[in-house]
């Protein structure tokens, strides 16, 4: 009798140690989702934070991963229509969307003017004999980037016309690697290397032709180099560009209960600003919280 009691008081014990021990692994673990093409640089905010807060545990999981319903943190890269007044809503970067185009198609290293682009992007009546010479790639989501992109210069996802692609943004990507005829849109981070800072393999960057002029001046031409658009883009923007803001957002209750969530935000709005145009990002603007509504 006295063997059987002292199996069930271990049973009980071993239990309880199991129970406590994932509810406090619970309370550390911090799911973080949203817009995917910010992974990159979302992953290298974790691992640094990490360094100083060994204890707490991160989960970066795509929106379609079922974890993703227990996520705490949500990324967004697209104007928030409306805020929850309950919510935490902090801008943490921002970043740009450049055309593409494959380095073989009629359009690379020709300058294209904002009306002439969203000719050629957007379903309207057709004005150029070239525009029937490319094939526009869209995703086939309705995410982030395409969705910004549009809004940008008028117009709806629906309205992008030409082949839609399964997959995310780097999908997208590849597409145009692969089609000589290709047209579409991406953000810095995918479109160049980011070791040697030049566009990747078979890609270049569709120049606007901000003064309307025909050609492609030297002050219009900043896209050979990373470090150098990024430069552009921080200092004078050129207004035919979209530039949106990268947004975190999490229920304000939680800095109570998982306080390392705060920290983590703080960090990013410090010490994580440095790594923004290692990937591609421009700086948050001064005011990093956004007010909520």
């Amino acid at each position: 009798m006295k063997t059987h009691a002292h199996f069930l008081l271990t049973a009980l014990l071993v239990i309880t140690l199991a129970n406590t021990a994932k509810a406090a692994t619970n309370q550390d673990t911090i799911t973080v989702t949203g817009t995917r093409f910010t992974f990159p640089l979302v992953q290298d905010w974790i691992d640094d934070f990490q360094q100083t807060h060994p204890g707490t545990v991160f989960r970066l999981v795509s929106p379609r991963d079922p974890a993703a319903a227990q996520a705490v943190i949500h990324i967004t890269a697209q104007r928030i229509p409306q805020h929850k007044e309950q919510y935490q809503y902090v801008a943490v970067a921002r970043y740009a969307l450049l055309p593409v185009t494959n380095i073989r198609s009629t359009h690379a290293g020709k300058s294209l003017t904002v009306e002439h682009l969203k000719e050629l992007y957007f379903k309207r009546e057709q004005k150029d004999a070239a525009v029937e010479q490319v094939v526009v790639y869209n995703r086939l989501e309705k995410s982030c980037a395409p969705v910004t992109f549009a809004a940008f210069y008028g117009a709806a996802f629906e309205d992008i016309k030409g082949k839609q692609v399964p997959g995310d943004d780097q999908q997208l990507l590849k597409a145009v690697q692969e089609d000589p005829a290709a047209v579409s849109f991406n953000n810095p981070g995918f479109i160049y290397d980011l070791r040697n800072r030049k566009p990747v393999h078979d890609i270049a960057v569709i120049p606007l032709d901000l003064n309307n002029n025909g050609r492609l001046e030297q002050e219009e031409n900043f896209y050979t180099n990373l470090d150098v658009l990024i430069n552009r883009l921080e200092t004078a923007p050129p207004p035919g560009i979209p530039i949106e803001e990268v947004v975190l957002s999490y229920d304000r209750s939680l800095e109570k209960t998982q306080p390392v969530i705060a920290s983590w935000v703080q960090y990013i709005q410090r010490e994580g600003q440095t790594q923004l145009h290692h990937f591609g990002f421009l700086t948050a603007h001064p005011a990093n919280a956004v007010a909520t509504k």
